[in-house]
């Protein structure tokens, strides 16, 4: 097939490549274009690959026809294609179980947007496909690569109370051997709704002996958050957050001690005599 715009998608000049892919929607041959689109889903420039995915999303819409390109691109070699026919297909309909190798990669990609972007899909796809939020925990704990594990908990993050598994694999994830994995799960378990008396010793225990710093204020404000949802703090973590206030080395975490504090209004008298 010779067209103008075939030319234009694969034309050297990135600028020439996004005009291609913005013109198709509206050519009278853009379902017969979609090939050559789906093909630009991995190009190696963010533009025109997010360029590619607007228009396909357009033709999808409009005139279909762009089901078996985006199957093809799911399976292409490279990652840029799987991830981006994913991100598409996405946009096009709810995300379905299909999708999820794509996604499952992407959380292990280096650029930030793609993660992100992956984790919302998941999140989507877990409140209509029952075998997400398994996998997802599965990920959490025990994926090799702990970017993938940190990931998996954001993810799990936004599920809070939907599954109690989520819970107790958050709670696991405190003792994860990557710093930023167990941030993570201290940051999701102040979400939450109804805390154990498991879950705040565990809190406390972090905020009295961790050596991360920004893990024992995570753990401070967790405490805060949770004491005040709750109603009320057992007194180990009541005078565990007093004394950070009173003794800790870290500005910071005297800070996030006294902000926990102030959120339970200071009504606990173990609290006050300290």
């Amino acid at each position: 097939m010779n067209h103008p715009l075939l030319e234009g998608l694969a034309s050297t000049d990135r600028a020439a490549r996004v005009e291609a892919c913005r013109a198709a929607p509206e050519d009278p041959a853009a379902t017969l274009l979609a090939p050559a689109l789906g093909r630009s889903l991995g190009d190696s420039d963010k533009a025109v690959a997010r360029a590619a995915s607007d228009a396909l999303v357009a033709i999808g819409r409009s005139v279909g026809g762009v089901d078996a390109v985006l199957k093809d691109a799911l399976a292409a070699p490279d990652a840029e294609s799987r991830w981006t026919a994913a991100f598409t297909a996405a946009r096009l309909e709810p995300p379905g179980p299909r999708l999820l190798p794509a996604l499952v990669e992407a959380l292990s990609c280096d650029d930030g947007d793609i993660r992100w972007a992956a984790a919302r899909i998941l999140v989507d796809m877990s409140r209509l496909h029952g075998e997400v939020v398994p996998l997802l925990i599965g990920l959490a704990r025990s994926d090799p690569q702990p970017g993938v594990r940190r990931m998996s908990i954001h993810t799990l993050r936004k599920l809070v109370g939907t599954h109690p598994e989520i819970d107790d694999a958050l709670l696991g994830a405190t003792d994860d051997e990557a710093t930023p994995v167990r941030r993570a799960a201290l940051t999701a378990l102040a979400g939450i709704p109804e805390p154990t008396d498991a879950l705040l010793a565990r809190l406390t225990t972090i905020l009295t002996h961790d050596a991360d710093a920004s893990s024992q204020r995570l753990a401070a404000l967790a405490l805060g958050e949770l004491g005040e949802r709750r109603g009320d703090l057992p007194e180990p973590a009541g005078r565990a957050l007093a004394n950070a206030v009173g003794a800790a080395a870290d500005a910071d975490l005297r800070r996030a001690a006294e902000r926990a504090r102030r959120r339970l209004g200071h009504t606990s008298c173990a609290e006050e005599k300290l």
